[in-house]
């Protein structure tokens, strides 16, 4: 633990220990331990249907991002966090712009297309007209690699091909990627060459953007640890809190 997202939710087990009777205090821990991690389950639940609510179609990619550490008799912590090398961007990059605004990371073809020569220090890309979209509004990994395969750090690598020539590699390809700068009305940026000559626009390049926080991550969590917190005590209580148990 001790992520910047991590919501910690912890007990003070001294005054619990001054409100019940000298059976129960061996119980303490154990029905303490239940409730955190019963309540770190009921934030993680309150965190998917806050980005459902906040996101436009977001992925099972970002939903299943969150995970609940429990709570145990040694350790009376609980904590919902971000899976760790979940996938090639950490929840922790892609989400964090979301809740506390600024900026986001490059994203791996992103990185590549700098690497190349392609996308300058401060652009990134933002889909284009003719950029192929999944249900949930983003391009696949099979469409970068497609992408970044053709380009190879190039410019147009048809522009001087005879007529004929680009209409075979237009058919073996499904099209033919270029980047495209300076044409005035034109965005620069990532465009496909199609049957006709024409040009679709796929990826553009745009400045640096900045996001104003949407996801109230902790806010989220902080309403959920107050009023589920003592329902789960009780629970704790009713089920576990008068058993004798055995050192």
């Amino acid at each position: 633990m001790g992520s910047a997202f991590e919501i910690d939710i912890r007990a003070n087990f001294d005054n619990i220990a001054q409100a019940v009777n000298e059976m129960q205090r061996d119980n303490i821990p154990f029905v303490t331990a239940y409730a955190l991690t019963k309540t770190a389950q009921d934030v993680r639940v309150a965190e998917v249907d806050k980005m459902r609510e906040v996101f436009d179609r977001p992925t099972r990619f970002a939903l299943n991002a969150l995970q609940v550490v429990p709570a145990t008799k040694q350790d009376l912590r609980a904590a919902v966090v971000f899976k760790q090398g979940f996938g090639s961007i950490p929840a922790e990059r892609y989400l964090g712009p979301q809740v506390h605004g600024g900026g986001r990371a490059k994203k791996s073809h992103e990185r590549a297309l700098q690497s190349a020569g392609i996308l300058g220090a401060a652009e990134y890309c933002v889909p284009g007209k003719a950029a192929p979209l999944d249900a949930f509004g983003n391009m696949k990994g099979g469409d970068f690699t497609r992408i970044l395969s053709q380009l190879q750090a190039s410019r147009d690598p048809m522009q001087n091909m005879t007529p004929r020539s680009r209409r075979r590699a237009i058919k073996r390809a499904g099209g033919q990627y270029f980047v495209l700068r300076g044409a005035g009305r034109a965005p620069d940026g990532i465009y496909k060459r199609v049957a006709g000559g024409a040009a679709e626009a796929v990826l553009i390049f745009v400045r640096a953007p900045s996001y104003t926080a949407r996801l109230p991550y902790e806010q989220t969590a902080f309403d959920v640890v107050e009023r589920q917190l003592p329902v789960h005590f009780a629970e704790g209580w009713a089920r576990y809190g008068n058993q004798r148990r055995r050192a």
